[in-house]
């Protein structure tokens, strides 16, 4: 009797702790935002399915009501069989306030050809903490203001205490703009380099706005890079309104000949950035671009600066472009130090900032100018630029 007391306490020990086990590991951030929706990821530790539900910030309890569910969808089938998730909030309200709860339920067992089942379900708190809560970006407003980082290189503890001041409830969004990680080996030390990180400090509610660096090209799992920092085109490169604010992301690829032994006979980046260039010229003339109050452009290698192959090629393909665009704005990483470029420097019509690697940019756009701090540890401001928009002129009839 005692035998079979302790077998069935024995299994019902196991059974709890594997139910136990599931549990979200990762997450959640906020990527790709628009004026009318955005992607919410997150991990789990074991395969589920997973969803989100949404409510309007408006004081009331999330349980309220019921709210609709958002799956990851593909060709009209939910995503199962996964533990990464990245499910796409759409047909939001531009700039509204949202709050938002992610659950998971584990896939206990799918069979070939047999139904999958599932088991217990993981969930944000909304019931001791508030839920997450977000702003869509506006469809109007010459007012924008966000943080960029670059060149973090894995210093998860230096970027916590370099953003240790800041509250990010003040900015739209914040820019990695390159080199976060030195190379991408696997998920673990993506989210130990700078994601958990970034989760702690602002990404639940503040989405972050991703630029690929060269160093970010490398790696066993760099090609898995995409599925972490999810895009509705599915590429790196994009362009972006906040308001009347248009943002060009751009990728620089490598800064070495595909040809270098670095590489290990992978690199494509000449085709690569062709590709990019040749969308660049119709993004340049597109509506969101040319109708913008002020225009940015994010871009990791300063494109200027350096005799390297990827700057080279850079200023040769992506700068006769950008020179006829009216861009007021380049900001950079990848130098690991500080410089300014004024417009008509090196070739370049518009002025080009170039942030260290301790150091955090903050950029405030208004109807009028743009303001660049270069901030550095304990809130120190090291640099100041502001520069002022070309308004429009005005009939005075």
């Amino acid at each position: 009797m005692k035998k079979l007391f302790f077998a069935l306490s024995g299994l019902l020990f196991s059974l709890a702790a594997a139910a136990q086990d599931f549990k979200i590991t990762h997450g959640p951030y906020l990527c790709d935002m628009t004026q009318d929706g955005v992607t919410v990821v997150w991990t789990t530790s074991k395969p589920a399915l997973s969803w989100v539900e949404v409510a309007p910030d408006d004081g009331r309890s999330f349980y309220a009501q019921e709210h609709s569910r958002y799956y990851q969808t593909v060709a009209g089938r939910r995503l199962a069989d996964r533990t990464l998730h990245a499910v796409r909030l759409k047909g939001l309200k531009p700039g509204a306030g949202y709050c938002y709860r992610i659950f998971s339920q584990e896939v206990t067992a799918w069979p070939q050809r047999g139904k999958a089942t599932y088991g217990v379900v993981a969930a944000s708190d909304v019931y001791r903490r508030k839920p997450y809560p977000f702003r869509t970006f506006p469809d109007s407003g010459s007012v924008c203001s966000f943080i960029m980082l670059n060149d973090i290189h894995g210093r998860a503890d230096d970027m916590k205490k370099l953003c240790k001041g800041i509250n990010f409830r003040d900015v739209g969004f914040v820019v990695f703009n390159g080199d976060m990680s030195s190379s991408v080996e696997n998920e673990e030390q993506l989210f130990a380099d700078y994601i958990d990180a970034s989760v702690a400090l602002f990404a639940t509610g503040t989405p972050i706005l991703f630029n690929r660096g060269n160093h970010e090209t490398r790696g066993v799992y760099s090609d898995r890079l995409i599925d972490y920092f999810p895009t509705r085109s599915g590429e790196f490169y994009g362009i972006y309104r906040y308001g009347d604010v248009c943002l060009l992301v751009l990728d620089c690829g490598e800064d070495k000949p595909d040809s270098d032994i670095e590489y290990y006979g992978l690199a494509d980046y000449d085709a690569y950035r062709a590709e990019e260039c040749a969308w660049l010229k119709k993004a340049v003339q597109s509506e969101e671009f040319l109708s913008a109050s002020a225009r940015i452009v994010l871009l990791h290698v300063p494109p200027t600066t350096g005799t390297w192959h990827g700057n080279v090629h850079l200023n040769e393909l992506f700068m006769p472009v950008l020179n006829e665009a009216g861009v007021d704005l380049m900001l950079c990483g990848h130098e690991h130090r500080y410089s300014f470029h004024p417009a008509g420097e090196r070739g370049a019509r518009f002025p080009i900032v170039i942030n260290d690697n301790k150091s955090y940019a903050r950029c405030d756009v208004t109807d009028s100018l743009i303001r660049v701090q270069i901030v550095g540890p304990k809130g120190k401001v090291a640099h100041t630029h502001e520069f002022p928009l070309n308004l429009p002129a005005v009939d005075p009839e």
